[in-house]
């Protein structure tokens, strides 16, 4: 007799930055959570990837809220606009709000920033904890739109690939 064990599904980690559309591609500065717009290709990437049977988790790395440039609650609802603008395909959002020129150790320090590990660890515990999932190593894919998200997923030994890449189909 065999251990049934939890279903193995695809992992997709997004760098939000790849889906929301950054102040260089609207010409213009961000107001709020309302002036937030999604890439098309990049909506369609993730219907593709959850049509699969893939889950998916946001992430972000949110210095200006440790600056006190942002406040908690607009980053929050500035994750939850991009989710919603997407058509609700992440699984779970997860928000770094650490800057290391912060002022104080609790807003400095952290090991949640790329390129350190934990908003990729903590977005796929929140899933599996909620899903009853294994998301295998070998089953996930890192959407990076920055040089420390590339590397942070390089040192876990997970696949990556560019943003405009996968926003184009070259992979995933």
């Amino acid at each position: 007799m065999s251990v049934l064990s939890a279903p193995q599904i695809p992992m997709l980690f997004v760098e939000l930055d790849a889906v929301r559309r950054t102040e260089e591609d609207l010409g213009r500065p961000y107001k709020g959570p309302l002036d937030v717009e999604v890439h098309l290709d990049a909506v369609e990437r993730l219907r593709l990837w959850k049509a699969g049977g893939g889950r998916v988790v946001g992430f972000a790395h949110l210095p200006g809220v440790a600056r006190g440039e942002l406040a908690e609650d607009v980053a929050v609802r500035l994750l939850w606009t991009v989710h919603e603008r997407a058509g609700n395909p992440f699984d779970t959002l997860v928000h770094c709000p650490h800057d290391p020129e912060a002022p104080t150790p609790d807003l400095s320090r952290c090991w949640c920033r790329p390129p350190l590990p934990g908003l990729l660890i903590a977005g796929q515990e929140q899933v599996a904890l909620r899903q009853r999932e294994r998301y295998p190593v070998w089953m996930a894919l890192v959407v990076a739109a920055s040089a420390p998200v590339r590397e942070c997923a390089e040192g876990l030994g997970l696949d990556v690939v560019d943003a405009a890449e996968w926003r184009w189909g070259a992979a995933g």
